[in-house]
């Protein structure tokens, strides 16, 4: 039996086929009636047939004509369409899709429709027979690929009759790029890159945030596209950002104009953490009563508390009072800072939970290239590695390749951060300064107990003795 081309997917010769098969008696006609004696009327109306003929054929080939793909890149797409169409069900069977039918001998493989085209990638649509569940579509998505010639395959959906096989063709995020920055803000989200079918990817502010990837993985390119993506609200006094860098100031000393607080030792970023909570717990104090979410206004912007290298902080910290102090600011901002506008951005490169115990605070992760699969199911989930997240798979030729696991619960998402260059930071934060700067101070430390003034003693007053002591 022939499998019917769906109308977008035909090519001419489908088209001309059906023509063939639904018009050929119309053909036979026309035969017919020329071997007729040519009588007027049956001549008129064989003429008006036959023109009628031609007007038809006519405005077929126009409509066909139209619907036919031009460029070189939409006919491969057709073909690739007619290819998984054609192909499904000998490959659904081959890498272990089939299942007995029930009251049949033969076997039954998942039904999909057409493909949708996003790009370079595809969607299908797959509906899955009873007996495979999500997990067995999951497991044979890297078969999938091959199969079809695509350089990676992803599954979305839950419902095992509303599944979406997802078959990217080429990567967009191959090569290097960079972004337009800064752009107006609108007041949620902050541009970073690209996603997978080559859109702009923009990262959600609000929610705690952790980037974790090994060293040269492209970890500054997101520091960098935060800071230049709220440069406009940063220079307007909306958005404050106090940055912790333990690189000795390295990384954020030459945007340093952007940021409204700086520290590059411990003992001055555990001071600016503390700064920064007790700042919240005056804020929510403030607005008790009042509302139930912070709004940003010059009067109070939100507090944007960008870490680099966090570990430094949480974990390799040798002073343990400071170390202490460290994890326990950390993890009250985490716990309680988000209502009350007061988020962090924290980077690391070692994402267990030793190096880093308020680690289930950060509700949005960012997962750049990690060491192994351990590594990127801590970062993303149990399940983000069988949804298809690859980051311990991610080449050290592309930095600022990730996979972001959104805090609504979507599967990862694989995107790119935008190239930062010295020049762009420097021009931006040239550009758009930080209203204020405010030292973080390290407080005098007390003096030993015997340079302290002492207090002036009053002279005591005599003792009253008692009548014994008199008598005696």
């Amino acid at each position: 039996m022939r499998t019917a081309v769906p109308r977008e997917l035909r090519s001419w010769g489908d088209e001309i086929a059906i023509l063939l098969r639904r018009w050929w008696w119309a053909a036979a006609l026309v035969v017919v009636v020329s071997w007729l004696p040519p009588v007027p009327a049956v001549q008129v109306a064989f003429n008006v047939g036959c023109l009628a003929l031609v007007f038809m054929l006519g405005l077929w080939l126009t409509v066909t004509a139209l619907r036919m793909p031009r460029r070189a890149e939409d006919k491969w797409r057709r073909d690739v369409s007619r290819n998984i169409l054609a192909n499904w069900p000998g490959v659904a069977m081959r890498v272990g899709l089939g299942v007995p039918g029930y009251g049949t001998r033969g076997m039954v493989v998942p039904a999909i429709s057409a493909p949708v085209w996003e790009g370079w990638a595809c969607a299908v649509a797959i509906a899955l027979p009873q007996g495979l569940g999500r997990e067995h579509l999951q497991a044979q998505a890297d078969l999938l690929a091959q199969a079809f010639g695509a350089r990676r395959a992803t599954v979305h959906g839950e419902h095992i009759g509303a599944m979406v096989l997802r078959l990217e063709f080429v990567d967009a995020l191959e090569f290097a790029f960079s972004l337009d920055l800064p752009v107006a803000w609108d007041g949620k989200t902050v541009p970073m890159g690209r996603d997978a079918t080559g859109e702009p990817w923009s990262l959600r502010l609000g929610p705690h945030t952790l980037v974790a990837g090994a060293s040269g993985s492209g970890k500054a390119s997101l520091v960098w596209g935060l800071l230049l993506g709220l440069a406009e609200p940063i220079h307007s006094g909306l958005v404050e950002v106090w940055g912790i860098d333990r690189k000795g100031g390295m990384e954020l000393a030459l945007g340093r104009s952007l940021l409204t607080r700086f520290a590059a030792d411990a003992e001055r970023s555990v001071i600016l953490l503390e700064a920064a909570v007790a700042a919240m717990q005056q804020r929510a104090k403030d607005l008790a009563g009042t509302t139930r979410q912070h709004v940003a206004t010059l009067d109070s912007p939100t507090i944007v508390v960008l870490i680099d290298e966090l570990a430094a902080l949480t974990a390799y910290e040798t002073d343990r009072d400071l170390l202490r102090r460290a994890n326990s600011a950390l993890a009250t901002l985490a716990s309680q800072g988000r209502a009350v506008g007061f988020i962090v951005f924290a980077c690391l490169q070692d994402p267990r939970k030793e190096t880093l115990p308020a680690r289930g605070l950060f509700t949005q992760t960012v997962g750049l290239r990690l060491r192994d699969r351990m590594e990127t199911a801590m970062v993303l989930g149990d399940g983000a590695v069988a949804a298809g997240a690859r980051c311990h798979e991610i080449s050290p030729t592309t930095p600022g390749v990730a996979y972001v696991l959104p805090e609504d619960g979507r599967p990862p998402e694989r995107v790119r951060a935008g190239l930062i260059t010295d020049d762009m930071i420097r021009d931006v934060a040239s550009r758009y300064a930080a209203p204020r700067q405010v030292p973080v101070v390290i407080p005098e430390p007390p003096l030993p107990e015997e340079r302290q003034p002492r207090a002036r003693r009053t002279p005591r007053s005599p003792r009253r003795s008692s009548r014994k002591e008199t008598a005696s």
